[in-house]
């Protein structure tokens, strides 16, 4: 039988945490027939080519390679597409694990759109949720920005895709070997499929922390491979959209991030010498176009940067580092006609309570100047794209899991006449359809808001307490205050209500139809919070 899907994981002194990936990887609702898995050896000094060898004996669709070690994965999983007979190749590492129809689900979406590339949904403790898979897509291109969230290879990749366009893997010791890899596939890819309704891959910190970076990483070995993978992204796209959001996705994380760190604000000698790196990386590498498609702030705190003036990039920092995002709910949140729904405001509010407020100048506006005053320049400098990643996201994180759903939001950016900037909206939440089209898996939610505004971007979970109250989002020392109520809900119309420490159930089952069952939930919720 035509094998569909070929797993590829390197293997270095894994011990024990092999089993997580060869478990999920057995466990499978593509046939074993249709699939194989290529453990590579990487020169492993424990048993781990024994543990292997013994088990490719015992499976028929197993396979290991060994090599000489080469101190990075890069190697072994060009060896492992080298001798892969999958139409497709999937990336996994050898202490992550895959979910149970990951492989068939990802396969079936790759043939129906003809993908060279299928992104499946991550859960995991090693990062929160990514909102790429707020919902599946099928057939976007390179410029879908989006995209860009997850520069990570576990991936599925059209194995011919990846021969005929000669995107292999940096090999030997490096940095961000995974950022140069998608720099060459992603651009060239001409339908990409995105799964955000099913759980594919896990990726969750072991007990042991070794598959974190340990120890600090110097300036030197790292910054000249992000410019690397900025000239590989140039090479393999013309000036436009899709270079862009590429770059400007690494301006963000790799380089700004540097000027906001406590390090940095403190002026501690090893952060300055990662700040002098990222920012000779973002004058050589990045262009205007990359800069100017940054949210306002980060926009003007770039231009500081590249202008090296630490001292006010500092300044700037000091002022939004203990802004708290505030969700405001006007009513306890309701249930109609099945769906869980509830208006509110977001706005961002300093540490001692004022609203981040905008200047209106003519056409456009200027930055609060409890950001930018004594900050040359700051007062003058005007910005019109005001709506530059202004959103609000619920996210439903399943207790216990490590896994989120997005909830659907309505919402719409309003700059008050004193300046204040808030997203107004309604979120509405259906246990039939609230993972990404389907129902909710069983299991208790908890409710976190995450609130981005100016390129200032603050979450934090929803508690119990008082019903008509604020929610504080995150960020620096936020201040407690009433937090509205939301309900958890579980399958088979389960509904259960934390309302401080206590927990209240609705049955499992109501009689009648599902409006008199709904009708009933909502009496219950009401007669909760009455009490």
């Amino acid at each position: 039988m035509t094998v569909k899907v070929s797993v590829i994981i390197p293997v270095y002194n894994a011990g024990s945490y092999i089993d997580r990936p060869i478990n999920s990887i057995l466990k499978q609702s593509l046939p074993q027939d249709e699939l194989e898995v290529i453990f590579v050896n990487d020169g492993s000094t424990d048993d781990s080519e024994e543990r292997l060898q013994d088990l490719a004996e015992k499976t028929e669709n197993f396979r290991v390679f060994s090599i000489p070690n080469s101190g990075w994965p890069g190697r072994p999983r060009n060896v492992g597409v080298a001798n892969a007979r999958g139409e497709y190749v999937h990336f996994v590492d050898q202490d992550d694990a895959l979910g149970p129809k990951a492989l068939e689900v990802m396969y079936d979406r790759a043939v129906r759109s003809q993908a060279d590339i299928v992104v499946g949904k991550v859960k995991g403790n090693m990062r929160g949720p990514i909102r790429l898979f707020r919902e599946s897509v099928e057939g976007v291109g390179p410029e879908f920005a989006e995209l860009y969230e997850t520069l990570t290879p576990h991936k599925m990749f059209r194995r011919q895709f990846l021969l005929d366009n000669d995107i292999t893997f940096q090999e030997g010791r490096c940095r961000l070997e995974d950022q140069m890899f998608l720099a060459k596939a992603f651009p060239l890819a001409k339908s990409i499929a995105v799964v955000g309704d099913v759980v594919c891959y896990d990726w969750s910190k072991r007990d042991d922390g070794d598959n974190n970076s340990k120890g600090r990483t110097e300036p030197a070995d790292y910054y000249p491979w992000l410019a690397k993978a900025a000239q590989i992204v140039k090479a393999n796209t013309a000036p436009g959209p899709v270079r862009d959001a590429f770059l400007r996705r690494n301006y963000r994380v790799e380089v700004l991030r540097n000027c906001a760190t406590p390090g940095f604000l403190r002026g501690d000698a090893f952060l300055m010498e990662h700040y002098r790196a990222a920012r000779k990386v973002a004058v050589e590498e990045y262009t205007d176009s990359v800069r100017e498609g940054l949210p306002p702030l980060w926009r003007f705190r770039a231009e500081l940067m590249e202008a090296d003036r630490v001292e006010d990039l500092r300044k700037v920092a000091l002022r939004f580092r203990d802004v708290v995002g505030e969700t405001e709910f006007a009513e306890p949140a309701r249930w109609r006609q099945g769906v869980l729904v509830a208006p509110f405001r977001a706005r961002l509010r300093y540490e001692d309570g004022a609203t981040v407020k905008v200047r209106k100048v003519d056409d456009g506006y200027g930055l609060d100047l409890a950001l930018v005053h004594g900050v040359d320049g700051g007062p003058e400098w005007t910005f019109e794209d005001i709506e530059n990643r202004a959103t609000v996201d619920f996210q439903l994180r399943q207790r216990g899991k490590a896994q989120a759903w997005f909830a659907d939001v309505e919402s719409k950016l309003v700059v008050a006449d004193d300046g204040t900037v808030e997203i107004e909206g309604t979120v509405r939440i259906d246990p039939d359809t609230a993972a990404c089209g389907g129902r909710l898996p069983k299991g208790l939610y908890d409710v976190h808001v995450n609130v981005q505004l100016l390129g200032i971007e603050r979450m934090a979970r929803i508690e119990g307490g008082p019903a008509s109250a604020r929610l504080p989002c995150g960020g620096g020392r936020s201040r407690r205050e009433r937090i509205q109520t939301v309900p958890y809900w579980t399958k088979d119309g389960r509904l259960a209500l934390d309302i401080g420490a206590n927990m209240h159930r609705v049955a499992d089952r109501f009689g009648g139809s599902p409006h008199s069952t709904w009708r009933k939930v909502a009496r219950k919720i009401k007669r909760v919070f009455a009490s």
